[in-house]
């Protein structure tokens, strides 16, 4: 068993009290305080099914820390829910604790819809020190999948959605207050302090290749500024990113050559690949992805796709033959220190892996336990990662954290840091290096520092910021809560008409889906004493 320490143990006790309440909490200290000891803790001592869900690339980490701990619990993926069709069954007693539990923060995604439906009826803790990445509706998602709407009526926040609705930043903060654990690197004690961050920042230049603005891209059509944006971006990146883009383009406008001549219909899968880049794809896809794209292959016009393939091929020259500034001045910064580097394109990842003879993470599935492996037992020094390796993993033996691309989302460089600036981090400094591109012309940093702001004004109040309401640890253990659903039962019995669409939005998230799916279909007996039973585990009470 681990020795947890002093702060970890209050987590658990913060964390029993919440689940006791609300049967849900949200976990959500600084990147490197050691939260998935604590989760593994409250696993250990639980008396039911635990199911742990992870990232892919946290599997082997967290089997062995639930292995330390002693917890039996199945470690599932992220991505898995998706195609597990689960159904909830009250009677079980059961735990479900959701690491990097951010991945859930859009509630439109079939993601977040699973898991929403695999926690009625259980106890859920989420684990996440991003719990807001873009805006405060990030956080509103994961409090949704904890508590009803109307929760926090004792400690006056009469509507939770409506708080976060009107960006009331007191009400916010309140329900941060009294549903979250947050705390910052303060809380360890002397021992386990790891020192301090050095920043420090290189400006580098960004090659001239004007016919970039050229294209026209003209099976899209209407999103030129957006897609010459992330070219550029790609170009920031390193050539070598610019060019597997354009790689990809010029496969896609040949496609289109082919399918005209067969008069087949390019498919959404050839659009992908050509402008579904990894970062930008989640970044873009709601303007880009997929329904704009229907193109009609009587109107393609091939001349025009002639033309924007030798535009393309301009391009692929003019990148070939840039100088590699940017790698240039990472090669000088290579010391003795074992070192970190980050990027966010794929291609830019293995050209520099292959430059500095590093080891390289690139991976969507599992973790890749050779790069790893070698570089903490002190086989190589350098290990060369996309943004899949920010999260989670312990690699306290590098000494220097290189932001080679600086992320859309700003709480990645935050993560990044994270994987060597934590508990067990020895050194009296870890150095960040934050490479950032002269021209403004993607407008990266501005786009970062507005997200910060907006993050930073609920997740880190100043101390002397007043606190609205009391806290739910100083409440008596038990307060009366009234149970809407009597009368909506009663109502649907009575008419066996679905849920009114007002009375759906009081309860969790699950709860929220399963009142829409059975709003759309004709309500029997038997669903209304599964709705019933479910609402029971829901409420801790008869109803």
């Amino acid at each position: 068993m681990i020795e947890l320490a002093p702060h970890q143990t209050e987590a658990i006790d913060r964390i029993g009290i919440l689940l006791d309440r609300f049967r849900g909490a949200i976990l959500a200290d600084e990147v490197g305080l050691g939260k998935s000891f604590v989760a593994a803790a409250i696993a250990a001592s639980f008396g039911g099914e635990i199911e742990v869900i992870v990232p892919a690339s946290l599997v082997t980490q967290w089997r062995g820390t639930l292995e330390n701990f002693g917890a039996d619990a199945e470690v599932i993926t992220h991505d898995s829910l998706i195609g597990d069709r689960f159904v909830p069954q009250p009677a079980r007693n059961r735990l479900l604790i959701v690491d990097e539990a951010h991945g859930f923060r859009n509630t439109a995604t079939q993601r977040y819809d699973a898991l929403a439906r695999r926690s009625i009826g259980a106890q859920l803790v989420l684990v996440t020190a991003t719990p807001i990445c873009n805006s405060p509706d990030d956080l509103l998602s994961l409090v949704a999948l904890i508590v009803d709407d109307n929760a926090l009526r004792y400690a006056g926040v009469a509507s939770i959605e409506d708080a976060f609705r009107t960006r009331d930043a007191a009400a916010i903060r309140n329900i941060i207050a009294e549903l979250v654990i947050r705390r910052d690197r303060d809380v360890l004690p002397e021992d386990l302090r790891f020192g301090s961050i050095e920043r420090r920042v290189i400006r580098h230049p960004v090659a001239s290749i004007p016919e970039i603005d050229q294209l026209r891209f003209p099976l899209i059509g209407g999103h030129c500024e957006i897609l010459h944006r992330l070219l550029w971006r790609r170009l920031e990146s390193s050539e070598a990113a610019l060019l597997e883009s354009i790689r990809r383009q010029t496969r896609f406008y040949e496609r289109a050559l082919e399918c005209l001549r067969s008069g087949r219909t390019l498919s959404k899968r050839d659009y992908r690949r050509a402008f579904g880049d990894e970062e930008d794809r989640n970044a873009l896809q709601d303007v880009l992805f997929w329904d704009v794209f229907a193109p009609d292959v009587a109107r393609i016009d091939a001349e025009e796709i002639r033309e924007e393939i030798r535009r393309l091929d301009r391009i692929r020259d003019a990148a070939a033959a840039a100088p590699r500034t940017k790698r240039d001045l990472l090669a000088n910064l290579i010391a003795a220190e074992p070192m970190l580097i980050f990027t966010s394109a794929v291609a830019t990842a293995h050209d520099l892996a292959s430059t500095l003879r590093a080891g390289v993470i690139t991976s969507r599935g599992a973790q890749p336990l050779d790069a790893l492996d070698a570089f903490r037992r002190g086989r190589i020094h350098i290990l060369v990662c996309t943004d899949l390796a920010s999260e989670g993993l312990n690699l306290q033996r590098a000494g220097v954290v290189v932001h080679y691309d600086i992320p859309w989302n700003p709480v990645k460089l935050d993560q990044r840091n994270g994987r060597a600036w934590r508990i067990g981090q020895t050194r009296p400094s870890v150095q960040a290096i934050y490479f950032i591109p002269e021209t403004r012309r993607t407008r990266i940093i501005e786009t970062v520092a507005a997200k910060n702001r907006a993050r930073r004004r609920l997740l880190d109040p100043s101390p002397d910021a007043p606190r609205h309401g009391p806290s739910l640890f100083a409440l008596p253990p038990h307060l009366p809560r009234d149970a809407p659903a009597v009368a909506l039962i009663r109502k649907l019995r009575a008419a066996r008409l679905g849920c009114p669409p007002h009375i759906a939005r009081r309860y969790r998230a699950g709860i929220e889906r399963l009142f829409a799916e059975m709003s759309r279909e004709y309500i029997d007996d038997r669903r209304l004493r599964e709705l019933m039973a479910l609402l029971r585990a829901e409420e801790r009470g008869p109803v």
